[in-house]
């Protein structure tokens, strides 16, 4: 799995210092992160999830 962030990348480096991970993996990691990755990826809001499982129910209802 690759890294999914710049912050992400930085944060398994440290667990690997103090060793809560194996080198290993970080290097599991580093081998499949292909590109330029942005410093922090954003959650979306549970509103926005809420209106397109709402939109998505009223599309299939008005079809029916």
């Amino acid at each position: 799995m690759p890294f999914k962030s710049e912050a992400q990348r930085r944060k398994f480096y440290a667990m690997a210092e103090r060793g809560e991970i194996s080198r290993g993996k970080v290097a599991e990691y580093e081998e499949k992160t292909k590109g330029d990755l942005p410093e922090r990826v954003s959650k979306k809001s549970k509103a926005k999830e809420k209106a397109k499982m709402y939109s998505k129910r009223r599309e299939s209802s008005e079809n029916a």
